[in-house]
C-alpha cells in the first residue's frame, strides 16, 4: 500500500519539492521493502523505536523544509491534482492557513467504492461545502464540529498553521489535532469541492483497533487534549457550548469502556488520563 501511494505521489501534475517516508521502527526497514517508482526522490526516516502516529508525523514535519506541508498516510492515495489544486487554492487565498478538498472511499483491493464515499461525505458535511474560503464560525464548524477535514492527507497546510505540540499530544487522534491547530492560527481556510483523493478502508486502518475498549481507555487522554485546547481557546468560542457536550460524552465513552474491559484498575487509569489530557490543554495554550 505504501508503494501504490508513492505511485500517486509520484503522478502529480505538480511535483513535490520532498518526499519524506518516516519508518515507525518497522520489523523490516521500509526502505528495503518498498518499491519507489522510477525518478521519484524519496528519503526513508526511521525512529529508533516506536513513537506512534502522533510523534512520527511531528517527526515527519521537522524533517521536512517546504512552507506547504500534507501528511499522506501509507494507505492513502491521491489524484494526480491534489497538489497542483491545492497549492493553487492557497495561492489565490493567501490568508488562509490550509486547503483541503473532498476525497472518496476506496477498499482494501484499491477498488473504489462510489455509496460509501458519498456516504462519508455527507457524514462529515462535505456534501454542504461549496469551493472558496471559509471563515469564523463557518470553517470552526466545518473543521472542528463536522470534522470536514476527516483526514489530514487530504489538506495542504502553511507550515505556521500546524501547532507541532499539539499534534504529538494527539496520538492516534494526531489529524483532528492538525485541524484545531490550524483553526487556533487563524480564522481562514479555502475548501475544494473536489474529489481529489482516496481513503482506504481495510483492515490495517489505525481507527480499526478503536472498538477495543482497552483501546478507549488509552485514546482518552488525547481526545480530552484535543476538545479541552479548543474549549480553552477564546478565538473558537463560538463552538464551545457544543464541543463542551462532546467532551462530556467522551469522558462518559471512556468510563464505560473502562468497565467494559473488566481489569478492576481501569476506573483508575482512564480518570489519571483524562485529567493528564486536561493539563496537557493548559500547557499547549499557555
Amino acid at each position: 500500500m505504501l508503494s501504490e501511494a508513492l505511485m500517486g505521489v509520484s503522478a502529480q501534475t505538480l511535483a513535490p519539492a520532498e518526499v519524506i517516508v518516516i519508518d515507525d521502527c518497522s520489523e523490516q526497514p521500509l526502505a528495503q521493502a518498498t518499491a519507489v517508482p522510477a525518478g521519484l526522490a524519496v528519503r526513508f526516516v526511521r525512529n529508533p523505536q516506536n513513537l506512534g502516529p502522533g510523534a512520527s508525523v511531528v517527526r515527519g514535519i521537522r524533517e521536512s523544509r517546504g512552507d506547504l506541508l500534507s501528511t499522506l498516510n501509507h494507505d492513502d492515495v491521491w489524484e494526480p491534482r491534489f497538489l497542483e489544486r491545492l497549492d493553487g487554492a492557497l495561492e489565490q487565498y493567501p490568508q488562509a492557513g490550509f486547503a483541503f478538498c473532498d476525497h472518496g472511499i476506496m477498499l482494501a483491493d484499491g477498488r473504489h467504492d462510489e455509496r460509501r464515499s458519498h456516504e462519508q461525505s455527507a457524514r462529515f458535511g462535505r456534501l454542504g461545502l461549496q469551493t472558496g474560503l471559509l471563515t469564523g464560525e463557518r470553517l470552526y464548524r466545518a473543521a472542528l464540529l463536522d470534522k470536514a477535514v476527516a483526514a489530514s492527507s487530504f489538506a495542504l497546510v502553511r507550515r505556521a498553521a500546524l501547532d507541532l505540540e499539539l499534534i504529538a499530544a494527539g496520538a492516534d487522534t494526531w489529524d483532528y489535532c492538525v485541524a484545531v491547530g490550524a483553526c487556533r492560527f487563524g480564522d481562514c481556510a479555502v475548501y475544494l469541492d473536489e474529489r481529489l483523493g482516496w481513503y482506504r478502508i481495510s483492515p490495517t486502518m489505525l481507527s480499526t483497533t478503536w472498538v477495543d475498549p482497552a483501546k478507549q481507555v488509552q485514546l482518552a487522554r488525547a481526545k480530552t487534549t484535543s476538545l479541552m485546547v479548543i474549549l480553552l481557546s477564546a478565538q473558537l468560542a463560538s463552538v464551545h457550548p457544543e464541543v463542551r457536550r462532546r467532551l462530556g460524552l467522551d469522558i462518559r465513552h471512556a468510563l464505560v469502556a473502562a468497565l467494559r474491559t473488566r481489569d478492576p484498575r481501569s476506573l483508575a487509569t482512564v480518570t489519571a488520563r483524562i485529567l493528564a489530557g486536561a493539563r496537557d490543554a493548559r500547557r499547549l495554550v499557555r
